[in-house]
């Protein structure tokens, strides 16, 4: 399976519900294996083992708590890079007046440019083709703005130059800073870790439904709360892992950036 693919289960939505489901399934199944299990024995005690089913379900909830921190954690980190990048962006911004007024205006159009395109990167990254569009654009509109940069500064003449090439090193912060926010959205946990937590959620349903089935006891209402909270703990933790493609966004610390837009 591709990674897009994998990206695409992930984030559409559907793999928290779909895991619920199965999981109410395999509780069903598993009930009615241990009930013919229990019959079969002519009514003599079945062994229940505990120790098996408490050590799937330990192992489970270690894994959830793993990932939602290691989740929780990225996401800050990508706040905090989105944070740095607007600094970034704001002081490149500000060097600019170091340049000659006749020299400014060209510059200040890539710049503006480029801006705009790191704006517009992130809207509707479900469009896979039009987030490669837009992100093709950006680099391309930063090579652009480094080169006339560059070449602004070798044709400044005098004890000017010097103080126009301090735009050089803003410039390369800024561009960096804006590739590290990018590129900090690519990391994430294999995706052994959530295959395992599937694997594990099921495995864990069966065998509570087939205790469930040798012992002749049902309770329905907490097999129902514990598959909705694991759905629900999957849901939120795919939705913090991915927060350009889920209900959990970054919006709010784009909006400084646009803010900051607003301002040049």
């Amino acid at each position: 399976m591709s990674e897009e693919l994998r990206i695409q289960i992930y984030t559409s939505g559907l793999l928290p519900p779909t895991l619920l489901l199965v999981m109410l399934i395999l509780v069903e199944v598993g009930w009615q294996t241990g009930r013919i299990a229990f019959a079969q024995t002519e009514d003599k005690k079945i062994p229940n083992d505990k120790t098996l089913i408490s050590a799937i379900f330990g192992l489970l909830a270690l894994l959830v708590a793993f990932m939602f921190s290691g989740a929780a954690n990225r996401f800050d980190e990508r706040r905090q890079l989105i944070v740095e990048e607007v600094r970034a962006i704001d002081s490149a911004h500000m060097t600019l007046d170091l340049l000659p007024k006749e020299q400014q205006p060209v510059i200040r159009q890539l710049f503006l440019s480029y801006v705009d395109h790191r704006i517009a990167l992130y809207q509707n990254m479900r469009d896979q083709d039009g987030f490669e569009k837009r992100l093709h654009e950006q680099t391309e509109e930063g090579k652009q703005l480094w080169q006339a940069s560059l070449q602004v500064v070798r044709e400044t003449n005098g004890s000017e130059q010097s103080l126009a090439a301090q735009i050089l090193p803003a410039m390369a912060k800024m561009i960096d800073a804006v590739e590290t926010a990018r590129l900090a959205l690519k990391f994430h946990p294999p995706h052994i870790m959530w295959e395992s937590l599937m694997l594990l959620a099921l495995i864990g349903s069966f065998l509570s439904g087939y205790n469930s089935g040798i012992q002749q006891k049902r309770d329905w209402l907490g097999i129902i709360v514990f598959a909705v909270l694991l759905a629900g703990a999957v849901y939120i933790i795919l939705n913090i892992e991915y927060p350009r493609l889920g209900s959990v966004n970054l919006n709010g610390f784009d909006q400084e950036l646009i803010i900051l837009r607003k301002t040049m």
